[in-house]
């Protein structure tokens, strides 16, 4: 029989980033399991790849900029090149969004996130295709960016397996082994995992696996969002930040000589491998007419869907289970994930090791007990 002192489950940023965070503290007897033949396929390798950090939840926002900070100075033995292009972000805020954009910028400032207040004039002048949008304001945060996924991912994938990291893909869970109120071991199609710890990364799939193991029953929502690819475009300048109207759920960055766009749709849906859904064009096509007529005339070439795992209160769920021993929750990280990946990764790792950290207080999945019960 199989064992294994720490089995994650899923090898997407939550699940890789413990992991390489874990073997970095001498930890040696950690199994990886992914349920698919290659690690992300799922929300992981399906994303935007932005690099946020100016966000309205105060704990996740401390988590982007460490995460960030960490994108941005690679570790000297990192084991695969990661390209990262710090254009920068603008935030476009209306109305009361704009207020609220206000209020999330100071509280950047506070935290130490590089961010200026820009009025619209200047927004228009740095990306001129917006010189007929209606905003009131902007939010320019420098050290934003956008970051290859796929490289990011492989490393730290990579740097784990060579610091003794096992990782089993094609290796689907089945159930979790209780026994005495503690998690034991990891069933799956061939056979079960002993484990003294099992660690719950498991994205759109973390709250099947917490109803396996008899956990907290927390409430997290895999929701569906689509991004649009324009063919190339000849006026798109390839070093324009990323552009988000907060207040009105649009965004738009450059890719492959065109724009990447989206129209921050969420809907609700079973873990899986998401359909499209043609009616978000239209979607897509309302907004941009309303927000940035400006790029009203672009045409979609291809377009996708991925699956975000969103909490009910907008903060991750991280930390050790209180209705089963030896099972930790690295979850709902919400469409954060690539931003706070190293960040999450190296809090998990801690609490692991320390339960006795307070660091992970606002992300204990504690919180919903009562709404359990």
């Amino acid at each position: 029989m199989i064992a294994s002192q720490y089995v994650i489950i899923g090898a997407g940023f939550a699940g890789a980033a413990t992991a390489y965070h874990l073997a970095r503290r001498g930890v040696k007897d950690i199994l990886l399991l992914e349920q698919e033949k290659v690690a992300g396929v799922h929300s992981s390798g399906r994303n935007a790849s932005m690099i946020r950090q100016v966000v309205p939840e105060n704990a996740v926002m401390r988590l982007a900029k460490e995460g960030a900070a960490f994108l941005r100075g690679l570790p000297s033995d990192w084991p695969i090149a990661v390209d990262f292009q710090r254009n920068g972000s603008l935030l476009l805020g209306s109305g009361e969004g704009w207020n609220r954009l206000s209020r999330d910028a100071e509280m950047a400032r506070e935290v130490g996130i590089e961010v200026e207040s820009w009025l619209p004039e200047k927004a228009k002048d740095y990306v001129p295709v917006l010189k007929e949008a209606n905003f009131d304001g902007a939010i320019w945060c420098p050290t934003d960016g956008v970051v290859d996924i796929h490289a990011l991912l492989s490393g730290y994938l990579k740097a784990a397996f060579s610091m003794g990291t096992q990782i089993r893909y094609s290796c689907s869970v089945q159930g979790i082994e209780v026994q005495d109120g503690r998690a034991c071991g990891v069933l799956t199609a061939e056979g079960v995992i002993q484990a003294e710890t099992v660690i719950n990364a498991a994205g759109p799939w973390a709250a099947v696996v917490g109803k396996m193991a008899g956990a907290v029953e927390a409430p997290l929502r895999p929701c569906r969002r689509h991004l649009f690819v324009t063919a190339p475009l000849p006026w798109v300048d390839p070093k324009w930040p990323f552009v988000w109207d907060d207040a009105h759920g649009i965004y738009f960055r450059p890719d492959s000589g065109g724009l990447l766009l989206c129209p921050c749709d969420q809907d609700e849906m079973a873990p899986g491998d998401p359909p499209t859904d043609s009616s978000v064009a239209e979607l897509l096509a309302e907004k941009i007419r309303q927000r940035f007529p400006g790029i009203a005339d672009v045409a979609i070439r291809k377009s996708w869907a991925g699956l975000r795992t969103l909490s009910n209160d907008g903060r991750f769920v991280i930390g050790w289970d209180s209705k089963v021993r030896g099972f930790f929750w690295v979850a709902g990280l919400g469409g954060h994930g690539v931003t706070t990946s190293s960040s999450v990764g190296a809090l998990a790792a801690g609490l692991i090791l320390d339960p006795s950290d307070k660091r992970g207080e606002p992300f204990s999945p504690d919180r919903f007990l009562a709404v359990s019960r």
